[in-house]
């Protein structure tokens, strides 16, 4: 009896001890130490870099430890952004989770977990922070990256080598006859499919979701003891409603882009995008890009770069695109396409829109493109998974990115930049 009371107490014990406290995000800026690396590369598989814990921390900022990448190389003069710090931009204030605090406040909080903060205002830093990693550290970009996959194939686009009106099959001869036949590629870049391609909670944890055969076939880690390719996994899915109709987020979507830019040119993606948009840039390093085991850039989410080079990506949709790149990459006319805003009716038949109300206090028009959020004064939002983010206001001239390792507030405080700042004449 004593034995058994004993376990009782234990057991007890056990599931009212506290869990242990996260690595601060200050490891990642200092350096982890041989020990924590090792246990946390040892620790590291796709269930466990998706929790936001220490896996992710240091995973996020060493990601080609844990996953196959390309290097897409820059190319000519680094043109270091001009440096005009705006106190006014640290006490721009937003009230989230962790009560109303300043900019400035908010990054210093160790509750934020936030890592990197860049605003890039006409060309010029105006403000930068990093609580969690160095100005010159790699880290993952996650979602942010489908902005890439979707102005990739808007240069073929352009080329009149690609009609997004087309059903996809048109494009990907090995998807005929499976259920993706009448979806059209504009579908799959508003995330309108139809398709059981969604990426939600549920099937993150949901061992046999498409989105977890992705992420599985991505690393070449097996499925039920096969290694899936990426084709296998996405010819596969099923279909769960009519395209076109209802918005409802998901990665596979995202990744027939690459393989329809790989399909019409007979080129590999990573190398079109270091040619026409890279290497075309004044970036300070090069980017890294996860690809499958057979070399399909995985650009639905895992671009590496530096935060101010994601910001100098930012800046190819604003006016201070000269001071980003040598050459104009985004095209007016693409972005007058993005800021129309898609299909509203089907943004708001999803669940997108109230966690972009949360996050912002109001509501945007829609998604389009793989953009998240465009919103009625034409300023466009990207966010990353665990809490990376892109926010574009064009006709402010503004670009505000940040890293973290969980969700956090920095969506609302980009927003409330924007809003304090004029219009650029």
């Amino acid at each position: 009896m004593k034995l058994i009371a004993m376990s009782l107490m234990l057991a007890a014990a056990a599931a009212t001890a506290q869990p242990a406290e996260p690595i601060p995000v200050t490891a990642a800026r200092q350096g982890f130490t041989p020990a924590q690396a090792a246990d946390l590369l040892k620790r590291f598989n796709n269930e466990e870099s998706l929790k936001g814990g220490d896996v992710s921390l240091f995973a996020f900022s060493n990601f080609s430890e844990v996953q196959r990448t390309a290097v897409i190389a820059r190319n000519g003069p680094v043109v270091t952004l001009e440096r005009k710090l705006d106190p006014k931009i640290g006490q721009v204030r937003f009230k989230g989770d962790l009560g109303d605090l300043t900019l400035v406040d908010y990054l210093a909080s160790p509750k934020s977990r936030a890592q990197g903060f860049v605003v890039v205002h006409k060309g010029r830093i105006v403000f930068e922070d990093y609580p969690g990693m160095k100005p010159n550290d790699y880290h993952v970009w996650m979602s942010t990256t489908k902005t890439v996959s979707s102005l990739m194939l808007r240069l073929l686009v352009e080329e009149g080598k690609v009609d997004v009106n087309q059903p996809v099959v048109t494009y990907l001869p090995w998807l005929r006859g499976s259920e993706w036949q009448d979806v059209k590629v504009i579908d799959a870049l508003d995330m309108a499919t139809g398709m059981a391609t969604i990426e939600n909670d549920a099937t993150r944890a949901d061992p046999d979701s498409t989105y977890t055969r992705m992420n599985l076939a991505g690393s070449g880690v097996p499925h039920n003891g096969k290694v899936e390719s990426l084709k296998e996994v996405l010819a596969s899915a099923k279909r769960i409603g009519p395209p076109g109709v209802t918005y409802a987020y998901g990665s596979p979507n995202t990744l027939l882009l690459p393989l329809i830019v790989e399909e019409v040119t007979g080129r590999r993606w990573v190398d079109l995008f270091e040619e026409r948009v890279w290497s075309k840039m004044n970036a300070e390093g090069d980017m890294l890009m996860g690809v499958t085991p057979d070399g399909l850039a995985l650009s639905h989410g895992l671009a590496i770069t530096r935060l101010r080079d994601l910001a100098r990506y930012g800046m190819l949709y604003t006016p201070s695109w000269n001071k980003a790149a040598r050459e104009r990459i985004v095209s007016t006319a693409y972005l007058a396409e993005l800021q129309k805003g898609g299909n509203p009716d089907a943004y708001r038949s999803g669940d997108n829109i109230e966690r972009q109300i949360k996050r912002f206090g109001e509501a945007p028009l829609s998604f389009h493109w793989q953009w998240d959020a465009v919103f009625a004064d034409g300023d466009l939002w990207k966010s990353g998974f665990q809490g990376q983010g892109l926010y574009v206001s064009p006709k402010r001239d503004l670009v505000v990115v940040f890293f973290s390792t969980t969700y956090n507030d920095l969506p609302g405080y980009a927003r409330a930049i924007a809003k304090s700042l004029p219009a650029v004449r």
